[in-house]
């Protein structure tokens, strides 16, 4: 058979017959970054606001090839920060392998309409919502305005700063070394009492009480001054 014969058959057949290496098995990187997203969405799950997350896998084509078609995927650790370089364990069997990626967000987020003071209550007329990219925002970047109002800063924040969680604390619906109205509910009756706070605690927090015979009991705080004690415990 003729050289050029034989190096056009070579030819055809390197393109109609690619090379399949004995790595094929491993997961496609869109599947891979769809279950990535996926892991990421719920662990920053948001009452109101979901943001559109956005994954690259930084890891080499050729570590990822030694993965089995369907690895098992948890994140590696917690985050402060919605985007950013993370760590996904991926694993086969007994065998685990790290996959570093780089997430990049973007949604709504908000931000203070009017100077916020430390001690005032924020009001939803005190915040605007902003859409845009998450990336370069504050760590703890707050998505969700029920996480905002009624919270009080802990130091000034300027029109159109937006709001991080590490800038704000729930308000105090009791305060320590103040009276306080005890309530202990039971089969049929409804016990009133006074008694005086030993810390400061918010809406739906547990708090310990003395009560007038100098007992200390932890109760939770119910309302504005108001604190619940279960008799049953």
């Amino acid at each position: 058979m003729p050289q050029s014969l034989i190096r056009s058959l070579i030819v055809i057949f390197a393109l109609c017959c690619p090379f399949s290496p004995a790595f094929a098995s491993a997961p496609e990187n869109s599947d891979l970054e769809a279950r990535i997203a996926t892991l990421l969405a719920a662990d920053n799950k948001e009452a109101e606001n979901q943001p559109q997350l956005r994954i690259k896998i930084l890891t080499p084509a050729a570590k990822l090839a030694a993965l089995c078609a369907q690895p098992d995927l948890r994140l590696s650790g917690r985050s402060v920060r919605l985007t950013g370089r993370r760590s996904v364990i991926a694993k086969c069997g007994k065998k685990q392998q790290f996959i570093q990626i780089q997430i990049s967000a973007s949604g709504r987020y908000w931000v203070a309409a009017r100077t916020l003071k430390p001690g005032q209550i924020i009001g939803a007329e005190d915040i605007q919502p902003v859409s845009g990219e998450l990336d370069r925002l504050p760590a703890g970047v707050l998505l969700d305005p029920q996480n905002i109002i009624g919270s009080t800063p802990t130091r000034i924040i300027q029109p159109g700063s937006p709001l991080a969680d590490n800038q704000l604390r729930r308000s105090w619906a009791v305060i320590a070394n103040r009276t306080v109205d005890i309530t202990a509910p039971g089969d049929g009756f409804l016990i009133h009492a006074k008694g005086k706070a030993l810390d400061n605690a918010a809406l739906d927090e547990s708090v310990r009480v003395q009560t007038r015979t100098g007992q200390v009991v932890v109760a939770t705080v119910t309302g504005q001054g108001q604190v619940s004690i279960s008799l049953s415990n």
